[in-house]
C-alpha cells in the first residue's frame, strides 16, 4: 500500500473517530470498533484504552486529530499484517462514516519516520548558528505495562547501570556495596514524587538508584524504562484503574523533559497515581537546568535531590572491605587515588582498549611498554618508574605475529598511553617527581586473572628482583615480590619444573617465605646448574665447603665460571692442607708439590723454603720445578732471592688495603659471589661479609657503580693493618673499615669488616 494511501487512510480514520467519540447515538459503537481494531493490529495497545478517554470538548482541537491520525498511521505501517490491518480499517471506514459526514479531502502530507539528520541546505538563516538540539517526540512503543519487567526481573544494565569488568564466571555486577545516602534515598522514594540523584560523572548513580529501588518498592513493581523522547503524556491514562504497582525510571532525566516528557502536570498525575518517579543526572546538567528557568527548572523544583560523591568515606571504604568479590577487592587495593566507583566504570574500557591496541594498525608499541609498566606492578612494584625503563625492559617481550612496533615515535608512544580516559586516569599515571609512569590499578588487577595476559619474561623478573633487594631484602616492595613470585611459580613448581623450583629459591633470597634449600636442592637433583651452583653458595656461607663441592662440580660443567672457580679455590686450599701435613712430617713429594703451589700464588719465600727440605731429603724430580730452575739461575739461594726482590721492586705492586678495598667492594656490590672471599678471610670476618652482602648494600643504584674513592689506614702492630675506605656510588657515600692481619705464611687475611650508613657527597677536605 503506497505511503499516500495510508496516510489518506488514517486522515480519514481520525476524523471518524474523534466526531464519532462524540456521538450520543454512535459514540458507543464507534469507541467499540475501533478499540477492537486497535488490540487486534497494535503494538500499541495502550491506545484501545485511549479510545475511552476522548475528551467530546477537545475534538475540535487539531491536536488531538492530529494525535490519533499520527497513532493510525504508525499501527498501519508496523503492524504484523499491514494489509489486513488497512482492510479492516477501511471497513470500519466504511460501515461508520456515512451517519457521521465526514469528508475525505487530501491532509497535509504527515512527517516522515523520525530520524537524527535533520537536512538544512537550502534554509535561509540570519546571523550565525552556534547549535542546534532537537529532541523528537514520536508515539513510541508504550507496550501493555502487563509486559514490563517487575522489579526483580529487570536488567539494571538495561536500565544504565554501567558494566563492570567480567572474568570467567563473575556475575554481571558484583555485590552492590551500601553508601551512606542509601537509607534516605529508600526513605524518600517510598513517599512518592520525584526522586533525582545527582552527582559527578561515575560516581554510582544510577547503580545507588537502583538498589533504592529495590530496597523501598515491591519486587513485584512494574517499571518503565522509556527511551529519551518517548511522549510520556499518555502514561497516566495507560495505569488509571489498572492492579498494581509501577515505577517510572528515568536515568539521564534530561533526555526526557520539555512539552510532551515529564512537566509539572504529568508529575501531579503520576503522584496521584501513586507512581515514584525515580530519575538520575550529572551536576553539571542539573544545575543548567534547575536554574536555567523553562518547565525543566519547575520540574526539578518539585524534585526530592539527593547528591553523590566519588569520593567514598571511611564507613563505606569499612563496607567495601567486608566483600569478597574479586573485583571489589581489586578495587579496594588498586584504585590509587580515583573513587570506587570510577575504577570499577573505566576499568573495562582501559582493559578493552589496551587489548585491542596491540594490532599492527592501532598502537602496539604503546601496547608494549604498558604491558611492562601493568607487568611490574603484578610483581610489586609500587611505584613509578621511568619511561626509559619501561622501553627498555618492552624489549624483552616477544612481539605479536606481525606487528611493527617500531613504526610509532616514543612521543606517539607515551601521548597515548597516558592520554585520561573519561575524566578518570590513562592507561599510565605520573607518579614521581620526574615523571615517573605506573600503570593504572585496573589493568594490573585485570591482568592477573585474565586468561589473555602472557607470560612475564624472566628478564623482567630479575629487574624487579634488582629493584627489591636495593630496597633491602625484607622491604616491603620485596615481600610482595616474592609473594607473586610464589604465587606464579608455585603451581609450576609443584608439577615438577626445576626452572619455577630454582626461581622461587632465588627470589626468596632469604625472606623466609620459602625453604630456599630444599627448593635449590630438587631443581639441581633434576640437572639445573644455575640451581646447583645456588645450592652450593648456601652451603659454602655456612661454612659447610665440603658438602658444596659436588654441587659445585655441577654448576662448573654447566658452564658456570663462577662455581668453577670456587671450586678450585677450595680444592687448592684442601690440597695444600693436606701437603702441608705431609711435608711438615717430612714427606719430600709433599714437600715439592707444596712449593710449587706456594710458588704459583705467589708465596715465594715459604716456596723456596719447601724447596730446600725437599732437596735436602733427596727429592730428584725438584729439578723439574720452577723454583729449581730458579734455583740453578744463580749458584746461592742469596743472590737468587737478592735478584728476586729487585725484579719486584721494578715493578709497583698494589698495598694489601688497595686490593683487600677492591676485594671488599667486589661482594658487596654484587658483582662477586661470597664464597670468592673464603681464602682471603679468617675468623669471623666471613661471616659478617655474607651478613652484609644479603641486603646488597652497595648495589649500582640509576646505572651507576660504586668505586673506591680514597683509602687510609694505620699500622695496629706488625703483621696487622686496620684500614678505612670512602665509598662512592653518584651523590652517596658509605664508609667501610677492615682489618687485615698477616699469617705465619706471609699471606694477608680479612679478620674484620664494617660499613657505615649512606650519607651525601660532601666537598673534598
Amino acid at each position: 500500500m503506497a505511503t499516500h494511501d495510508v496516510e489518506q487512510l488514517a486522515t480519514t480514520a481520525a476524523k471518524v473517530l474523534t466526531r464519532g467519540a462524540s456521538s450520543a447515538v454512535q459514540g458507543g459503537r464507534v469507541r467499540d470498533g475501533f478499540r477492537e481494531w486497535f488490540r487486534r493490529h497494535g503494538p500499541l495497545y495502550y491506545y484501545s484504552r485511549q479510545v475511552d478517554w476522548l475528551d467530546p470538548q477537545l475534538l475540535d482541537d487539531p491536536s488531538i486529530v492530529r494525535h490519533w491520525r499520527l497513532a493510525l498511521f504508525h499501527v498501519l505501517s508496523y503492524a504484523s499484517n499491514p494489509e489486513a490491518a488497512a482492510i479492516e480499517l477501511a471497513s470500519l471506514i466504511e460501515e461508520l462514516s456515512p451517519s457521521l459526514a465526514v469528508d475525505s479531502t487530501d491532509p497535509p502530507a504527515l512527517p516522515p519516520p523520525f530520524q537524527d539528520h535533520v537536512d538544512f541546505r537550502g534554509g535561509t538563516f540570519n546571523g550565525t548558528v552556534a547549535a542546534v538540539q532537537l529532541n523528537h517526540y514520536g508515539i513510541g512503543i508504550l507496550h501493555d505495562p502487563a509486559g514490563w519487567s517487575t522489579v526483580e526481573a529487570a536488567d539494571p544494565i538495561g536500565l544504565g547501570v554501567r558494566r563492570t569488568r567480567r572474568l570467567d564466571k563473575d556475575p554481571e555486577l558484583p555485590p552492590y556495596v551500601r553508601r551512606d545516602v542509601d537509607e534516605r534515598l529508600a526513605a524518600l522514594m517510598s513517599g512518592g514524587g520525584l526522586v533525582v540523584v545527582t552527582g559527578e560523572p561515575l560516581s554510582g548513580k544510577s547503580r545507588t538508584a537502583w538498589a533504592a529501588v529495590l530496597d523501598a518498592l515491591s519486587a513485584k513493581t512494574r517499571v518503565y524504562s522509556p527511551s529519551p523522547g518517548v511522549d510520556l503524556r499518555v502514561l497516566p491514562g495507560v495505569l488509571r484503574d489498572r492492579d498494581g504497582s509501577y515505577v517510572l525510571w528515568l536515568d539521564e532525566l534530561e533526555g526526557h523533559l520539555g512539552e510532551r516528557g515529564l512537566d509539572s502536570a504529568l508529575l501531579a498525575q503520576l503522584a496521584e497515581l501513586h507512581v515514584p518517579v525515580v530519575a538520575t543526572m550529572s551536576d553539571e546538567v542539573y544545575d543548567a537546568r534547575r536554574f536555567g528557568g523553562g518547565s525543566a527548572a519547575r520540574v526539578l523544583g518539585r524534585a526530592e535531590l539527593l547528591e553523590l560523591t566519588c569520593r567514598w568515606s571511611e564507613a563505606e571504604l569499612t563496607r567495601l572491605a567486608q566483600e569478597d568479590d574479586p573485583r571489589l577487592v581489586d578495587a579496594l587495593e588498586w584504585r590509587g587515588k580515583r573513587g570506587v566507583t570510577e575504577y570499577l566504570a573505566v576499568g573495562p574500557e582501559l582493559w578493552d582498549e589496551w587489548w585491542r591496541a596491540r594490532r599492527a594498525m592501532a598502537h602496539p608499541r604503546g601496547h608494549a611498554v604498558v604491558r611492562v609498566a601493568v607487568d611490574l606492578a603484578r610483581l610489586g612494584v609500587d611505584k613509578g618508574v621511568s619511561p626509559d625503563v619501561l622501553e627498555e625492559l618492552s624489549a624483552h617481550y616477544e612481539p605479536f605475529e606481525g606487528l611493527e612496533p617500531e613504526r610509532e615515535s616514543r612521543a606517539d608512544t607515551l601521548a597515548w598511553a597516558t592520554e585520561v580516559r573519561h575524566g578518570v586516569a590513562g592507561m599510565l599515571v605520573e607518579d614521581g617527581p620526574g615523571g615517573e609512569l605506573r600503570a593504572f590499578g585496573s589493568l594490573a588487577a585485570d591482568a592477573g586473572r585474565s586468561s589473555q595476559t602472557r607470560k612475564v619474561p624472566y628478564d623482567v623478573w630479575e629487574a624487579v628482583r634488582t629493584l627489591a633487594l636495593d630496597e633491602g631484602a625484607g622491604s616491603a616492595i620485596h615481600v610482595r615480590f616474592v609473594k607473586a613470585a610464589v604465587a606464579y611459580f608455585m603451581p609450576h613448581a609443584v608439577a615438577g619444573s626445576s626452572e619455577a623450583l630454582f626461581r622461587l629459591g632465588r627470589y626468596d633470597h632469604g625472606l623466609g617465605m620459602i625453604n630456599r634449600e630444599h627448593c635449590f636442592r630438587e631443581a639441581a637433583n633434576e640437572g639445573h646448574y644455575r640451581a646447583a651452583a645456588a645450592l652450593a653458595e648456601l652451603f659454602i656461607a655456612r661454612g659447610d665447603t665440603a658438602e658444596a663441592e659436588p654441587y659445585l662440580e655441577q654448576a662448573a660443567k654447566g658452564g658456570d665460571s663462577t662455581a668453577a672457580a670456587t671450586l678450585g679455590t677450595l680444592l687448592r686450599d684442601r690440597a695444600e692442607t693436606w701437603l702441608r701435613a705431609a711435608a711438615e712430617a717430612g714427606d719430600p713429594v709433599a714437600a715439592h708439590e707444596l712449593g710449587d703451589m706456594l710458588f704459583g700464588s705467589g708465596r715465594e719465600d715459604e716456596a723456596l723454603r719447601w724447596y730446600r727440605k725437599a732437596a735436602e731429603a733427596g727429592r730428584r724430580e725438584l729439578a723439574t720445578s720452577r723454583g729449581a730452575r730458579l734455583s740453578r739461575w744463580r749458584a746461592s739461594e742469596a743472590d737468587l732471592r737478592l735478584r728476586y726482590g729487585v725484579a719486584r721492586s721494578r715493578v709497583p705492586q698494589p698495598r694489601p688495603t688497595d686490593l683487600f678495598a677492591d676485594r671488599l667492594l667486589a661482594v658487596l656490590s654484587g658483582q662477586r659471589p661470597v664464597h670468592w672471599m673464603l681464602r682471603h678471610t679468617v675468623g669471623r670476618a666471613y661471616d659478617e661479609l655474607a651478613g652484609l652482602a644479603e641486603h646488597g648494600p652497595l648495589r649500582a643504584t640509576r646505572g651507576t657503580r660504586p668505586v673506591v674513592r680514597d683509602i687510609g689506614y694505620y699500622v695496629a702492630r706488625e703483621g696487622a693493618v686496620e684500614a678505612f675506605a670512602r665509598i662512592g656510588a653518584g651523590d652517596q657515600v658509605r664508609a667501610m673499615a677492615f682489618r687485615l692481619e698477616q699469617g705465619g705464611d706471609l699471606r694477608w687475611r680479612c679478620t674484620a669488616v664494617e660499613l657505615g650508613t649512606p650519607s651525601p657527597d660532601t666537598v673534598n677536605e
